[in-house]
């Protein structure tokens, strides 16, 4: 066997892989929306129903993933929580959009003075870690999902907004926008639709996707902590708050949230990867 034939055989078998990752990865995504739409119908018992005679009840039938503290379905309450996490995730992305997309391309099309107070705003938001810096807003302004996905999509907006100015400078030298610059083309408003923002929506999907991994583990982090879903409304990071409270006595329970979390992140990086990929020729 010569070194060519096993060289081609590896690169043979990493892509085989990279496609079970994708694959896998759609599934879990399907299953997630799924989850979302339905989550009032697939789930077996209501999520806030109480029975103290059943607390911390071990895997079974009638409770596939056993019982909380207070004697409420496990799955039900992870089930309503999947739309709860993801919904709250995908207000902390738009927030950031909203925010980062327009201040990004107004700043790298503008320039001047528009750039530069711009990234010192940007520059002392990403002074502070995101997660610590979102629970400074949060817990100032109230615990709750609203204002806590809002603090997140206040930190995440940075990333969206160097993004898009890079972006956006890179388009600006382009032969073909002094061209139409040329041709008579005028104002930031025409020319940003026009050309800036078609040629940036691979990159901002990209991170969007990104975003989504993150914003689901902050929302988990501040469920966590309780600044986020207040009782007794489910959240997977509410969940596991919950659960690690009984650790040595359910540890499954704690297991389930986490699992979660960590599959549906996973699935967003590689959606991410093959966004990339599907749109970029280069990378086929």
């Amino acid at each position: 066997m010569t070194v060519v034939t096993t060289r081609a055989q590896t690169a043979t078998t990493r892509r085989r892989a990279g496609r079970l990752s994708v694959w896998v990865s759609y599934a879990i995504l399907a299953v997630v929306l799924i989850v979302v739409v339905f989550a009032g119908v697939i789930a077996p018992h209501a999520p806030n129903t109480q029975d103290l005679d059943r607390i911390l009840l071990p895997m079974s039938g009638a409770h596939p993933l056993g019982t909380d503290d207070l004697g409420r379905d496990v799955l039900s309450r992870m089930l309503h929580g999947t739309r709860v996490s993801v919904l709250a995730a995908l207000l902390a992305v738009a927030i950031a959009v909203v925010i980062g997309l327009p201040l990004g391309i107004a700043a790298g099309w503008l320039g001047g003075w528009t750039d530069a107070i711009v990234m010192r705003i940007v520059d002392a938001v990403m002074s502070f870690p995101a997660i610590v810096l979102a629970i400074g807003i949060t817990a100032t302004m109230g615990p709750n999902i609203i204002t806590a996905m809002t603090a997140v999509g206040i930190v995440l907006s940075p990333s969206i907004l160097r993004l898009a100015r890079a972006q956006t400078m890179a388009i600006r030298s382009e032969t073909y926008i002094e061209a139409a610059k040329s041709f008579g083309a005028r104002g930031l408003r025409r020319m940003v639709v026009t050309h800036v923002v078609p040629n940036i929506i691979q990159p901002i999907l990209v991170q969007i996707a990104v975003l989504m991994g993150f914003a689901l583990i902050a929302e988990a982090s501040l469920s966590f902590l309780q600044l986020g879903v207040q009782p007794p409304t489910s959240s997977w990071g509410a969940v596991l708050s919950r659960s690690y409270t009984f650790l040595d006595q359910a540890p499954m329970q704690i297991f389930i949230p986490g699992l979660a979390i960590a599959a549906t992140v996973f699935a967003f990086n590689i959606l991410g990867d093959e966004i990339q990929r599907l749109l970029d020729p280069k990378r086929k």
